[in-house]
């Protein structure tokens, strides 16, 4: 069996990399297409967030048990499952009907992508020995990035030149020679000491917290935030978060083991991991609409306008893994939360008039800082932690990245849908028949209209509908200059956890033998062997035998 899957190594690695590839694409390439999913289905700027959140909100929040479905039910059959899943709620999301169903498919689409992601690197670490795996995974993540890459590029020449819903009907040739090839060339593995019992209970407590907090962040400025529908998810919100903690405590096997924070180098990186995604995501999502809405960019222009963040963040990833081993994980973290809070600084100076070579150089400062801030803070997370918790802390470190990309975009959206209806009453207050060059600009504009064969009436028609569009998009660009500002001071905050961050030795194996040298007691550590771990047997018993 083992010979097998060593001869089917890379057909193994093709083969998951086209379920995490299309995951990849199409959560980047979405929000290209926000802007037209927009105008057909009538969203606001708060609401139009849900298209992104449906998918980030059970993506994010089921990451600490899908590894251990994998585990338990077997990692192909989930895998499996979960891009099975993926491709029917894309079939359905290009067919959506209305707003509701467009957000429900998203929603089930993202659960998914949940439970492929996981299961696919561990089914590439089965296939590969020890000496290839590390390469192995690069490569997995490598084609994964270039799939984050395509989405914005592919995804907007579909949008320009064919039709929104072409860009999820298209990902469905290539799910179903996934499925077909998974179904015949992956192998099945589970652990088989029931070592990993699920926590479904915590699973069910955490995402209902996290959904109505997130709901209620979201819909706080519009509904108000002393409203009962706000105060109700609010405290349903916070009321299963307390239960949630409470059973975390005392369940053997918890989805979110709490003790890991009060490791402090875990607890900060986790707080700078959720700044730092908070942030950059709740900035990214709105750009698009500036590129769009502001500058006049095409579908495929800003897709491509887009490119600098994501092929920065592939470059200088390694740059920053490098980084992490020799100077330990809080100098590039801190660096790397300066420089995007820099980047995000630099934005809100956009207006209508602004190069675009100025909005590059703020996508290229911050993809640098976000490669060197996550590949340092991961290793910082998984070398503060004990072997056996390893799989648990990535899950929790996961869990807080996403949900803090998830906040951004919620929150984000709503405070630029707030800024905006400020900024225009504020100029709809300066703009009276009484002021000279309101009358002045009113009857240039009238008198413009009417040169060009429109009668009294049509003139007068057009000149408030210009009138208030300039007001609408003088607004929008404030609001843009307040949203980037947020971001900027919220992203700069992260740069103090991350100073809290502790060097940590790189992780080795536990095995050990005590060695006295000069009448002192002193422990070295041995090499461990990958290629005796067995990927049939639980974590526990690999390491027991020694």
């Amino acid at each position: 069996m083992d010979q097998t899957k060593n001869d089917n190594k890379y057909i193994i690695l093709f083969t998951v990399t086209i379920g995490t590839m299309l995951s990849a694409y199409l959560s980047n390439s979405v929000s290209i297409a926000l802007p037209n999913i927009m105008q057909v289905f009538g969203f606001s700027m708060d609401s139009v967030a849900w298209v992104t959140l449906s998918y980030m909100l059970p993506y994010g929040s089921i990451l600490p048990i899908t590894g251990k479905l994998g585990d338990q039910f077997g990692r192909k059959r989930i895998y499996l499952t979960g891009l099975a899943i993926f491709t029917a709620a894309t079939l359905f999301v290009g067919l959506a009907w209305n707003s509701t169903m467009l957000i429900f498919f998203r929603l089930i689409q993202g659960v998914g992508s949940g439970l492929l992601f996981p299961n696919a690197m561990a089914l590439v670490s089965e296939a590969f020995p020890s000496s290839e795996r590390g390469q192995a995974l690069g490569l997995w993540g490598a084609l994964g990035a270039a799939g984050t890459a395509l989405g914005p590029t592919v995804g907007g020449l579909i949008i320009e030149y064919l039709d929104w819903r072409l860009l999820f009907f298209s990902v469905l040739p290539a799910a179903a020679i996934g499925l077909v090839l998974g179904s015949k060339v992956l192998v099945e593995s589970k652990a088989h000491n029931g070592a990993n019992k699920i926590d479904y209970i915590g699973g069910i407590l955490l995402v209902t917290s996290l959904s109505c907090l997130l709901v209620a962040l979201n819909q706080g400025a519009k509904e108000g935030w002393t409203s009962l529908y706000i105060m109700s998810l609010s405290s349903v919100g916070i009321l299963f978060m307390v239960i949630f903690i409470v059973v975390e405590r005392h369940i053997k096997k918890p989805a979110v083991d709490l003790a890991l924070f009060k490791n402090s180098t875990f607890t900060a990186s986790n707080l700078v991991g959720f700044l730092s995604f908070m942030t950059t995501n709740g900035g990214l999502f709105l750009l698009p609409f500036y590129l769009r809405d502001i500058q006049g960019f095409t579908a495929l222009k800003a897709g491509i306008a887009m490119l600098p963040h994501a092929l920065l963040l592939v470059i200088v990833s390694p740059l920053g893994g490098r980084l992490g081993n020799v100077y330990g994980a809080r100098i590039p973290a801190a660096l790397g939360t300066a420089i995007m809070a820099g980047a995000l600084f630099s934005l809100r100076w956009l207006d209508e008039s602004t190069s675009y070579s100025y909005v590059a150089a703020g996508l290229i400062i911050m993809g640098v800082g976000r490669a060197l801030t996550m590949s340092p803070l991961s290793n910082g997370v998984m070398g503060s932690l004990p072997k056996d918790k390893l799989g648990v802390g990535s899950g929790v470190f996961n869990l807080f990245k996403n949900f803090g990309g998830s906040v951004g975009v919620a929150v984000m959206g709503s405070l630029f849908d707030a800024r905006q209806t400020l900024h225009s009453d504020i100029y709809k207050d300066y703009i009276n028949s009484s002021s000279q060059a309101v009358s002045f600009a009113l009857s240039t504009l009238q008198n413009y209209f009417g040169h060009n064969g429109f009668t009294l009436g049509q003139s007068q028609s057009l000149t408030l509908n210009t009138l208030q569009e300039m007001v609408t998009r003088q607004a929008a660009i404030a609001a843009y200059e307040d949203v980037f500002l947020v971001t900027g001071i919220l992203c700069a905050v992260g740069i103090l956890p991350a100073l809290f961050i502790q060097k940590t030795q790189k992780i080795k194996s536990p095995r050990s033998e005590l060695v006295r040298d000069k009448g002192h007691a002193q422990v070295t550590i041995q090499p461990y062997d990958l290629a005796e771990v067995r990927p049939e047997k639980s974590f526990r018993e690999n390491y027991s035998q020694h």
